[in-house]
């Protein structure tokens, strides 16, 4: 199973960013299940709007709309729901230990607690483009891709 940060959900959409057509195929077009967390809904609709604002992107919409049908029940991304009781915790833990952003530390919590949880004891892979963020995972014992 993968666990998407935002960072490389983004490079997988925006097709001007490093790493888009291997995100892409990974992310979007691989056979492995992905999921991310709801906030990277939030994240990724403020990644887009700021790319329109910015004139970067002149539909973004259509961004929007084709990530939230890839998350739908035939997408290739899953959604998990934040669960407060475990992850706010571990994430507060993460903050303390390595060098990272708070959602960063939240989506690291995220793959850590309910993604490990729904792969049932197969690996999870944590997707990412952020360095400190991957130093994290892989401290904490996820393979990062």
């Amino acid at each position: 199973m993968l666990y998407a940060d935002t960072s490389a959900v983004v490079r997988a959409y925006f097709v001007d960013e490093p790493d888009h057509d291997r995100l892409r195929a990974v992310l979007l077009e691989g056979p492995d299940p992905v999921v991310t967390s709801e906030l990277t809904r939030v994240e990724f609709a403020s990644a887009v709007s700021a790319a329109g604002r910015g004139g970067r992107l002149s539909e973004p919409r259509v961004v929007l709309d084709r990530f939230d049908a890839d998350c739908g029940d035939d997408g290739p991304l899953s959604l998990l729901r934040l669960d407060p009781e475990p992850t706010l915790g571990l994430a507060y833990r993460l903050v303390s230990e390595y060098r990272l952003r708070t959602l960063d530390a939240v989506h690291l919590a995220v793959a850590l607690t309910d993604a490990a949880e729904l792969a049932a004891g197969q690996p999870v892979t944590l997707v990412t483009a952020d360095t400190d963020q991957e130093a994290a995972a892989q401290a904490s014992g996820l393979a990062v891709l």
